[in-house]
């Protein structure tokens, strides 16, 4: 009796394997993907990664339709680009402004206020 218990025990875990096995299998195959899907993605088109330069006429533009009170427009006298002393400069004096704007590929600043600049600041920024 003991005998056939464990033949049968063992052709239980035998078939166990096998049931394990096929279900694995089923699984394994059910994950993969639809080809026909896989096939029919379009590759999109390669982005311009260039930074954009903005114009002057658009960035005036945009100042002048936040309708602020204050458009003060300032450019290096050489029509060099504005270094980092130039910018600083800007932003010492016009702290209280409520945009800047570099635009002309850095040539350009354009500044949009609400308020009046304090006494002097345009000649400071003009020297």
């Amino acid at each position: 009796m003991l005998i056939l218990r464990t033949k049968k025990f063992l052709e239980a875990i035998r078939l166990m394997k096998y049931l394990i096995f096929a279900i694995l299998l089923i699984t394994t195959a059910a994950c993969t993907p639809n080809q026909r899907i896989v096939e029919s993605v379009q590759t999109p088109a390669p982005v311009n990664t260039a930074p954009t330069v903005s114009s002057f006429d658009a960035d005036l533009q945009g100042m002048k339709n936040a309708d602020f009170k204050f458009i003060l427009v300032f450019r290096r006298k050489d029509n060099a680009v504005l270094d980092a002393e130039d910018k600083a400069l800007v932003n010492t004096h016009t702290s209280d402004a409520n945009r800047r704007k570099l635009s002309d590929g850095g040539k350009v600043v354009i500044i949009g206020s609400n308020f009046p600049f304090l006494p002097g600041t345009i000649a400071n920024l003009t020297d």
